[in-house]
């Protein structure tokens, strides 16, 4: 895109500092469901437990919970990815 114009040359530093920087987000470690989801997955009844952590218009959920809740639910999703 260019260098910053003059009269806006903190955005220049703003910019560089967010490079520099390579941070992880809270939410790394998580995923994002909506309720479809959930139903999809078997999950909805996981509703209003510590494992759920609502936001919005969904929950986030461990990753790690989220791949075993998964792989019950379609168990030779794999078998199907290989055969595609």
């Amino acid at each position: 895109m260019g260098n910053a114009p003059s009269w806006c040359s903190f955005l220049e530093n703003l910019t560089e500092e967010m490079e520099e920087s390579q941070s992880t987000s809270v939410y790394d470690d998580y995923k994002f469901l909506t309720p479809t989801d959930l139903e999809k997955i078997n999950a909805s009844h996981l509703i209003g437990t510590p494992i759920l952590k609502a936001y919005m218009h969904g929950y986030f959920m461990e990753i790690r919970a989220y791949q075993k809740l998964l792989q019950v639910a379609d168990p030779f999703a794999f078998e199907k990815y290989k055969q595609a």
